[in-house]
């Protein structure tokens, strides 16, 4: 979608809004608080984070914060609870037209400022719904499962609906050795080339989106205000080899994978591994030991690290008008950046943020070609 779809989709990007709503009630609308900046900060493999900050509600007579709902004042500490539900949307025009939030959390923080000569704020924080997995440590256990049946089961036990992709091969065993059920569900991603991210209520776990098309395409300086590529070889090779051990037959398992394998790769385009082979004269091959069973485990577990190395190979951070579309896991069109750097890149995090400057994205992106 090009600036100008953009431009006719979101009225011309001229009326930002915000929908925050805290225990089913709309910050804004119902209990007619002024917020002065909103932030949503979105990553892959991590549970998403809001804030926002509430001006001008503090009472000097009452020595409280206080709103106004149907003529009642509400203590806002209490409205404000931690644990309730939170959902924040953001993007232009009728609020009521937003669609799906861009983030449903929970509500885990509470700061406020008492200065001299200024009237308190009170910023309010919190996480997605993903918070749960990341509060205490957890040993479990699994036999003849597929990794994705442990993460289906522990994003059950933490209450999170799912869109777990199915992964191969079936695991002798699992295990989760006094872990965070966020750290070992990113150990499983780590090891299946896969990501997970929570988004329209469900975790979704499974392979990177980085083949599909793109989901906008923005120029410097038309709708791009900033852009800073780096290319960097520190982490690439040629190819990863992993050694393991079966023990139903008695004999050493080796995957491998090699450049060229990456996927969502430019074809026109050389990769790290590619690269660093012409720099190098030489072809550098990472070796590693992992408690892998089977030829399809030992393939399967070094692709995966010749994946995560290579989207290291071009890395960048951008900064545009706040598009809403732009998400970790979607793919977006830079334009105008000469002919390296302008190409599709895939979106590893994204900032949403809407203050007095306006509504402003910026984001951060990797690519395996250049």
């Amino acid at each position: 979608m090009r600036i100008a779809e953009l431009e006719r989709k979101h009225g011309g990007f001229y009326v930002p809004t915000a929908v925050i709503k805290v225990g089913g009630e709309d910050v804004l609308r119902d209990l007619y608080l002024a917020v002065s900046e909103v932030s949503v900060d979105l990553k892959e493999k991590a549970a998403a984070r809001f804030s926002f900050t509430v001006a001008s509600a503090f009472d000097w007579e009452a020595g409280e914060f206080l709103a106004t709902r149907a003529k009642k004042r509400v203590d806002l500490l209490e409205q404000f609870a931690f644990g309730r539900k939170v959902e924040v949307g953001l993007g232009y025009g009728d609020p009521a037209k937003l669609g799906q939030p861009m983030l449903t959390g929970v509500l885990t923080e509470i700061t406020t400022d008492f200065a001299t000569g200024s009237t308190p704020t009170l910023t309010v924080s919190g996480y997605d719904d993903l918070y749960p997995l990341t509060v205490g440590k957890n040993t479990r256990h699994w036999e003849n499962k597929p990794d994705s049946a442990a993460v289906q089961d522990v994003a059950g036990i933490g209450g999170v609906a799912t869109d777990v992709r199915p992964t191969s091969p079936v695991k002798l065993t699992i295990d989760q050795n006094n872990l965070s059920d966020m750290a070992f569900v990113g150990e499983l991603a780590e090891r299946n080339g896969a990501t997970f991210y929570h988004r329209n209520r469900k975790l979704y776990f499974g392979r990177r989106r980085n083949d599909a098309s793109d989901i906008v395409e923005l120029d410097w300086g038309q709708g791009l205000l900033s852009f800073r590529p780096e290319a960097n070889l520190a982490r690439q090779v040629a190819e990863v080899q992993v050694h393991g051990w079966s023990a139903a037959k008695g004999e050493v398992v080796l995957g491998r994978a090699r450049r060229g394998e990456e996927s969502g790769r430019d074809a026109r385009k050389k990769s790290g591994g590619e690269r660093v082979v012409t720099a190098l004269s030489s072809t550098p091959v990472l070796h590693l030991r992992a408690a892998v069973h089977t030829q399809e485990e030992a393939d399967a577990r070094a692709k995966a690290v010749l994946e995560e190395r290579g989207q290291d190979f071009v890395t960048g951070s951008g900064e545009s008008i706040g598009v809403p579309e732009i998400l970790p896991d979607t793919n977006v069109a830079l334009g105008g950046l000469g002919r390296a750097f302008s190409r599709t890149y895939y979106v590893s995090a994204a900032n949403h943020r809407l203050d007095a400057n306006g509504y402003h994205t910026t984001f951060t992106v990797q690519e395996a070609t250049i």
